[in-house]
């Protein structure tokens, strides 16, 4: 859900924040949503009213109704039912069991048998599920990979002794220990050749005679398949796989002799735009009024001979980042002398098992999480508060789109995906920012080289998953509101020479992009008047903001880009 969310929330949404399911940022967006919105308010009433009138009926009703519990049970006596068995011969005892009367027992013991033999069964299926679910979405998977083309990704390959970075469908280029790595796989006739994809991960599994599976949904944009074996060299093999795509991006690998390995997918700077990666290469085009990166910036500092200052909260935006927690979760991460302390309200249940599990071990890290289902409560100042579409004042370009697109469920649609890819880009706009305010320039000057590059890493990943989002809304909007006469202007020059200011000046036109999509789309008229000159078309400012807040995002990814070949020389 957006922080301007056009479309009203559906009832399974609402009853999730009635039960205080949902987690803080989204209790928050719903909770501002209801504020400005009376039909979706009336909407919660009257699911709080038919839960109370649930409760009303079986209470009043329901349990009344029900027919009165049989007859009292008789005492048993024991003493002399056994003084009476032991006056009688065997024979007489056979002969009283086995009686019309006396049959009873028996048939209510066979049908005991009967019942436990029928659960059993039962329960063998219900073993068997899981098997039939996994394999069903590893075939999906499969299908929807062979599907479309292979292009060049990178693998973070991680064991207990090293760290390399792989290159699949790319240059073939051997990293530093990958051939021990490789013939763990090979011993367990795993397919090194792509060994982080649906394919290799259902070959392996197909040959296993006995196996167990298990599959978890974390979360409703992601699966996570787990086999178990006892006949092969790799004993347990997870594989986590989006679930819009059924691309495979996080795998846990355990073998016999309790090596374990671990993969993820790095975002692959090829798929970016070309003019994002001015400067990290020769040959390499940019764009003619985009500044170029200083080629006689200062040296990279020294490798200090003590860790920075800076690093255990470096080690803590990692985790954050290895969880998702940083992408909206209200987490604070502060120095109280010399512990770094991680703390919140309204973090997920599971993101809090998650960063205990990855930050308990870490000295002078002290993780305080308070109760998930309270809400926060400092809420983040940059979600403002958004008014229903429906006010006083009505907008003029939803009806003109909708003309435009063929149809109010035409305009739905494109305004619901619209609203999505935003939203997602804001949240990596904010964990850019985050990350720029948390480690400025002169902080970063004082680190080590290594932890520089982590630093830059988690930096790029937020850029480059942000250019993709970027992608996809470029490829939307500009279109449609062309076809309704806008007309952008070239973006400006961005004049950062350091990444933290870039990252500034990304949330400025990512703020602005939010603010004027949301008066094109209708969701709170009226509330950009500030940021537009009197009379200006809100769609041809909107134009423009899109090119500005690309700019901004391929030149903060250029500096971070640059900075790592550059500490690598």
């Amino acid at each position: 859900m957006s922080n301007f969310e056009m479309r009203h929330p559906d009832d399974g949404l609402l009853l999730r924040y009635l039960d205080g399911e949902l987690s803080g940022r989204k209790a928050r967006q719903l909770r501002s949503h209801l504020e400005a919105c009376w039909q979706c308010r009336c909407e919660v009433d009257a699911l709080q009213a038919t839960v109370a009138d649930c409760i009303r009926y079986r209470k009043s009703v329901l349990r009344d109704g029900l027919p009165p519990a049989p007859a009292p049970w008789r005492p048993l006596d024991f003493e002399s039912v056994d003084t009476e068995l032991a006056s009688q011969s065997v024979a007489a005892r056979l002969a009283r069991f086995f009686s019309p009367h006396q049959g009873a027992p028996l048939r209510w013991a066979l049908t005991g048998a009967a019942v436990l033999a029928l659960a059993f069964v039962a329960i063998h299926k219900l073993g068997e599920t899981p098997r039939v679910e996994a394999a069903a979405l590893l075939k999906k998977a499969v299908a929807v990979s062979e599907a479309r083309p292979h292009t060049a990704k990178r693998l973070r390959i991680t064991t207990s002794r090293r760290q390399i970075t792989r290159v699949i469908y790319g240059a073939d280029v051997t990293a530093p220990g990958e051939a021990e790595i490789a013939a763990l796989f090979q011993t367990a006739h795993y397919d090194w050749s792509d060994p982080l994809s649906a394919q290799a991960f259902s070959r392996w599994r197909d040959q296993l005679a006995r196996k167990q599976d298990r599959v978890e949904t974390p979360d409703k944009d992601s699966y996570i398949i787990k086999t178990t074996t006892g006949e092969s060299e790799l004993t347990s093999a997870t594989l986590e796989m989006r679930a819009t795509d059924f691309e495979a991006v996080e795998g846990r690998f355990e073998f016999r002799n309790r090596e374990w390995v671990e993969m993820t997918e790095l975002v692959d700077q090829q798929t970016l735009p070309a003019s994002t990666l001015a400067g990290t290469a020769g040959g390499m085009s940019r764009q003619p009024d985009m500044p170029p990166v200083p080629l006689h910036s200062t040296p990279p500092a020294p490798e200090p001979e003590e860790p920075s200052a800076y690093a255990e909260q470096l080690q803590v935006f990692s985790a954050l980042h290895q969880v998702g927690a940083d992408l909206g979760d209200p987490i604070e991460v502060n120095r109280e002398g010399r512990d770094v302390v991680v703390s919140g309200t309204g973090v997920s249940h599971q993101h809090q098992q998650q960063l205990h599990a990855l930050l308990d071990r870490l000295p002078h890290v002290v993780v305080r999480f308070n109760d998930p289902s309270l809400p926060a409560s400092n809420p983040p100042a940059e979600e403002p508060a958004t008014r229903d579409a429906a006010g006083p004042e009505a907008p003029k370009y939803p009806a003109r789109l909708e003309a435009r697109l063929g149809g109010r469920p035409q305009f739905e649609r494109f305004s619901g995906q619209v609203l999505d890819w935003t939203d997602s880009a804001m949240s990596r706009v904010y964990a850019l920012r985050r990350l720029a305010q948390q480690f400025p320039a002169e902080a970063e000057a004082g680190m080590r080289p290594g932890d520089r590059r982590t630093l830059h890493a988690l930096g790029a990943e937020h850029a480059a998953a942000l250019a993709k989002d970027l992608q996809k809304i470029a490829s939307t909007v500009p279109p449609v509101l062309s076809g309704l006469g806008a007309a952008g202007s070239s973006p400006a020059a961005s004049s950062a020479s350091a990444w933290q200011a870039a990252a500034e000046n990304l949330f400025t036109s990512g703020r602005r992009v939010e603010t004027l999509l949301a008066e094109v789309l209708g969701v709170s008229a009226g509330t950009t008047a500030a940021i537009r000159p009197q009379g200006a078309d809100a769609a041809s400012q909107l134009l423009t903001a899109l090119a500005q807040f690309t700019r901004d995002n391929e030149q903060c990814l250029r500096l971070l880009s640059y900075d790592d070949v550059r500490q690598s020389k």
